[in-house]
């Protein structure tokens, strides 16, 4: 009977020490820094990408397409310049819902960051209610499942090389999962030069017509 109770006193740690590796085990930050809750989503990782590349997360996947910096953007109430060290950022973004339900969602879900951001407020960006453009993003909607959407968003920020998209998962219950960030090093254009160098063409094309015609007249 001793042996017995001792051998199964033995196999009980034994049992123990296992579920308790286990659990350890289980809960241990991946390669991203990921942890799974109890009920098994994963929360705490940070996973991060560049252009191009597809991002998946709980909700939806999405891929940033394009990024590029302007000195001069078209609001829906007039042409703006950005201020001296600022600059205009625009993102392209596709979003694809591959949850079980429609998502609701707002241009504030993708917020923006930069090396030697010191300010603690969050950097959100503008979309079709103030820019008054079909490509850009509602700033509230919702994306019905298995829907594709691709459209843009715009930030005004300090002119900097690189910047970082982020974008972090949050559940109905506040539960906060994990965060996804795309590396960004936007090109430079200058909308409005080009729009005026154009002009000045057709202008001068058509001066130069005109010119002939008054010569094929006389």
């Amino acid at each position: 009977m001793i042996n017995k109770s001792k051998n199964t006193l033995l196999i009980v740690c034994v049992l123990i020490l296992a579920c308790t590796l286990l659990c350890a085990c289980g809960n241990r930050p991946n390669k991203n820094g990921s942890k799974r809750a109890e009920d098994g989503r994963s929360y705490g990782g940070v996973i991060t990408g560049e252009v191009e590349d597809k991002m998946e997360t709980v909700f939806f996947d999405f891929t940033v397409s394009d990024a590029t910096r302007y000195d001069t953007h078209q609001f829906q109430d007039g042409l703006y310049q950005a201020e001296e060290g600022n600059t205009y950022l625009v993102v392209t973004i596709s979003v694809t819902n591959t949850y079980d339900e429609d998502i609701a969602m707002s241009i504030a879900d993708f917020t923006l960051d930069y090396k030697g951001n010191d300010s603690e407020d969050v950097i959100t960006g503008y979309g079709k209610a103030e820019i008054g453009q079909d490509q850009f993003m509602d700033n509230i909607f919702t994306l019905k499942q298995d829907e594709t959407i691709t459209k843009s968003i715009l930030y005004t920020v300090k002119n900097k090389k690189n910047y970082t998209l982020r974008y972090r998962e949050y559940y109905e219950d506040d539960f906060k999962g994990d965060t996804f960030e795309v590396q960004l090093t936007p090109m430079k254009k200058d909308s409005q030069n080009t729009t005026t160098e154009e002009n000045n063409t057709s202008e001068n094309n058509t001066s130069e017509s005109n010119t002939s015609e008054n010569n094929t007249q006389e």
